[in-house]
């Protein structure tokens, strides 16, 4: 039987595939991962930014980690899915963004001993917060503050 200090250790969290890497995240920062919808394009706006999408009647944008980190993504698929993640501030104009994986998340209870930071991760990825092993499975932390960060510079609200 596990111990409350075990128990409080595990975070729920989702193994989101992209383009050669996972990301994971805890649950809470992920609102809902929806079917690909269709994206408008932005005028003017870097490749990275995909456009925006329609989500529960409210128009967010959507990225793609891939190339906001100068990689190349995969084409979309039939398991491609829009991951659309709470903003990391509070009472921002930027609620919600929507970031394009490449396939189906997976669900993990991550311990906290799970998780091994790779100390010379072989890609330098500038918005990781840490390129980790989760079970000896590579995984990208992101820096959502850093993502948002960018969105808002862009000047991208969800409405």
């Amino acid at each position: 039987m596990k111990t409350a200090e075990e128990i409080s250790s595990v975070v729920r969290t989702q193994l989101l595939p992209l383009s050669g890497m996972n990301l994971v995240l805890p649950n809470t920062c992920i609102a809902e991962v929806i079917n690909l919808q269709p994206i408008e394009p932005i005028a003017d706006a870097p490749q990275w930014l995909l456009g925006m999408t329609s989500w529960r009647g409210v128009n967010i944008p959507v990225i793609s980690f891939e190339q906001a980190n100068g990689a190349d993504p995969d084409a979309p698929s039939r398991t491609t899915r829009i991951a659309v993640l709470n903003s990391s501030e509070a009472g921002t104009e930027l609620p919600f963004y929507g970031l394009l994986t490449q396939g189906i998340p997976k669900l993990l209870a991550v311990q906290k001993a799970d998780i091994n930071s790779v100390a010379k991760p072989a890609t330098k990825l500038p918005l990781a917060r840490q390129q980790t092993l989760i079970n000896d499975v590579a995984a990208v932390i992101p820096d959502q503050q850093k993502i948002e960060s960018l969105l808002k510079k862009q000047g991208v609200t969800a409405n």
